[in-house]
């Protein structure tokens, strides 16, 4: 993520780590067998999380195109199309 913005990645990186222990939650509760609602009801929560992380990094990349289309003296409709072009290869 290519971003001045520190508490926007430390936002991201925090999340991602959070990610890793559900993860590896996840991982834990099948090698001990536990309940498959249980680890579905995990699972879940994970789907949420990442979600979430996926919104941060795609509102953070639209502010950094606009930025970069106007230092270079860009169309900014450059920018909003490529912007719109991630949202629809992207599934949130």
């Amino acid at each position: 993520m290519r971003t001045n913005n520190e508490e926007a990645k430390t936002k991201v990186v925090n999340r991602l780590a959070r990610l890793e222990g559900q993860i590896r939650a996840v991982r834990g509760m099948i090698e001990d067998g536990k309940e498959c609602e249980d680890i579905v009801t995990q699972l879940s929560a994970v789907h949420s999380a990442l979600e979430g992380v996926t919104k941060l990094i795609v509102a953070n990349f639209f502010l950094e195109c606009l930025s970069e289309s106007q230092e270079k003296g860009e169309n900014q409709q450059e920018a909003v199309d490529r912007f719109v072009s991630l949202l629809l290869n992207t599934r949130m």
